[in-house]
């Protein structure tokens, strides 16, 4: 019995020591994202330690297929308006922002590529489209600078179609960030969520589960 607990005790401690040793690491991670006509995917891997330790896998992406909802369930969405929607998930923000905030400052940005070829079938809403997708791709890249550390400025365009209905993308981001605060981050934005969605079952009784 003595040598079954001295087993299970060193196991113990080095399901420990490998928790510490994760949580005290930086994850590196790459994302090589595909949407054509003839390829959809989503190509992840996860690296740690230059590259020693990795996991790769490829997530496909399908069309989204169109979901017919029940009346009924139409009904218990109708309980909670769009106002009371909105004004949870501000509430949300209002807790969980700063947190976030903290933890995107010590994500770092080190490659971001992505190229849009894009169309509606008419020229001029083309352009236009394009022009307004410019404007969000400056913003886009301001926000990354400003919450994030960018190693080399993201290189994003936009090929555009004139004559047909068309979007495809391909894209590429390698990034790192620590486990240890990525973990303490998602339990802190779980307690921001929990305390928030009492707050709100409390002033909102409608509500239904």
């Amino acid at each position: 019995m003595l040598y079954i607990y001295s087993i299970l005790i060193f196991i113990a401690i080095v399901v420990l020591l490998l928790i510490i040793f994760v949580l005290f690491i930086n994850m590196k991670v790459n994302i090589l994202s595909v949407y054509t006509n003839e390829e959809r995917f989503m190509n992840i891997k996860l690296s740690i330690l230059n590259n020693l330790l990795h996991f790769a896998f490829t997530i496909p992406l399908k069309r989204p297929k169109e979901v017919k909802e029940d009346v009924s369930d139409l009904e218990k969405k109708r309980d909670l308006s769009v106002f009371q929607q909105i004004d949870f998930f501000i509430n949300l923000y209002s807790n969980g922002h700063t947190i976030i905030t903290k933890f995107l400052n010590t994500v770092q940005i080190y490659n971001l590529t992505y190229h849009i070829h894009f169309g509606v079938g008419n020229s001029a809403l083309t352009g236009i489209s394009i022009g307004t997708a410019y404007s969000a791709i400056g913003i886009f890249e301001n926000l990354l600078k400003k919450f994030t550390i960018v190693h080399h400025p993201p290189t994003i365009d936009i090929t555009p179609n004139y004559y047909t209905s068309v979007m495809e993308t391909t894209g590429k981001i390698r990034f790192s960030f620590s486990v240890r605060k990525a973990v303490f981050a998602g339990l802190l934005l779980l307690k921001a969520y929990l305390k928030t969605r009492k707050d709100f079952k409390a002033t909102h009784p409608i509500e239904t589960n």
